[in-house]
């Protein structure tokens, strides 16, 4: 899988092509999905549209079905995390220099 539960994440297909690019908060795994398989999550009839494992996201105004949504799901392959930055533990030390004049 691409993501983990807690991960921030951008959208990188969507049948919805307004949520491509935007970022958003990998809330909960729903679980995996075949192919225009039914699930309910949460009360909701949801449809996956290709086979993989699908996450309950999080970020404003989502584009679903209904409109605008603070919620939806998605495919794992059609998100990419967002990884920190390393951060680079050498410390850098100051030379003296001895100059002779």
């Amino acid at each position: 899988m691409n993501c983990s539960q807690g991960d921030q994440a951008v959208i990188v297909f969507s049948l919805r092509p307004q949520n491509v690019g935007r970022e958003v908060h990998v809330a909960e795994y729903i679980g995996k999905f075949s192919e225009r398989e039914h699930f309910q999550f949460r009360g909701m009839l949801c449809e996956a549209p290709i086979s993989d494992h699908y996450w309950w996201v999080e970020a404003e105004d989502l584009d679903i079905k209904v409109g605008p949504s603070p919620r939806a799901y998605i495919a794992d392959s059609w998100l990419r995390p967002i990884k920190p930055p390393k951060v680079s533990l050498q410390k850098e030390e100051e030379k003296e220099l001895d100059i002779l004049a």
